[in-house]
């Protein structure tokens, strides 16, 4: 038959015979060559072949990963309520010693693990000691070591019991050891018998004078600020403490944290 008188389809299907004849005859002549051929000249192709099956491999894989982006947006009340959590079993309420007819004198925050705390000195008035209550309503005597006139912070040191005779847990609050930032948001603690809490802004830091340290100034309300009441960040760390001294600047100032833990180190 004369190949011109084959019509379209009779020409592929012809092409395709010879492509398919073609590649069986070179799959043998290839075969039957790598036999006949060195060891060293296969091994070099069994290496080509599989560092080629090592590069396109991962590159498939990464092609078809897909990337997923997810925006969390955390509102400020909800880091207010966690840092206020994170404080709270570092804040204690003091009580005259008065065994009949305790008196709320104010707050105060633990500062080390072994239970000393940090409170208003005004609170205290003249007196050597008092009771402190414990997160836990646990009660612990605890006696007045020492006074600083430029904080206006009085240190005590509590009972190794408790009034019940049970061994108090201590839990150190998270001190601030850098500079207060204006515009911070801060949060105050208050309630002589439930807890209470007002919100702000740092509005001045007061440097040091003579006969007083360093200070924080908000736009909290002074009517809501107790004794020895416990300024925090929003990560929960102490920035400061009210004392009468600090009052006395401004109704919403707190001794700024530093301040005081320089003096509690240096007794």
């Amino acid at each position: 038959m004369d190949i011109e008188q084959l019509s379209k389809s009779q020409i592929v299907l012809l092409t395709l015979l010879v492509s398919f004849v073609t590649s069986i005859a070179t799959g043998i002549v290839t075969v039957s060559l790598m036999d006949q051929a060195p060891p060293v000249v296969a091994q070099t192709v069994n290496r080509v072949i599989e560092h080629t099956v090592q590069t396109v491999v991962p590159g498939q894989a990464a092609a078809t990963a897909v990337t997923q982006e997810k925006t969390v947006v955390v509102k400020e009340s909800d880091l207010i309520s966690q840092a206020i959590n994170h404080i709270n079993p570092s804040v204690i309420r003091l009580y005259s010693s008065d065994a009949t007819s305790p008196t709320f004198l104010g707050l105060g925050v633990v500062l080390d693990a072994s239970g000393t705390i940090a409170t208003d000195s005004t609170a205290l008035g003249d007196s050597a000691d008092g009771v402190v209550e414990l997160p836990n309503s646990s009660r612990v005597r605890a006696f007045v070591t020492s006074r600083d006139a430029n904080t206006g912070v009085a240190f005590l040191t509590p009972a190794t019991t408790t009034i019940d005779g049970k061994v108090p847990a201590w839990s150190p609050a998270a001190l601030s050891t850098g500079q207060p930032v204006l515009g911070e948001t801060v949060v105050m603690l208050a309630g002589n018998t439930l807890a209470r809490i007002g919100d702000g802004l740092i509005t001045a830091i007061v440097p040091a004078g003579t006969q007083s340290a360093s200070s924080i100034e908000t736009n909290i309300s002074g009517d809501s600020i107790m004794d020895g009441s416990p300024l925090i960040d929003t990560d929960g760390t102490l920035l400061g403490l009210s004392t009468g001294l600090s009052r006395q600047s401004s109704p919403s100032g707190f001794v700024i944290a530093s301040a005081l833990m320089a003096t509690h180190a240096s007794k």
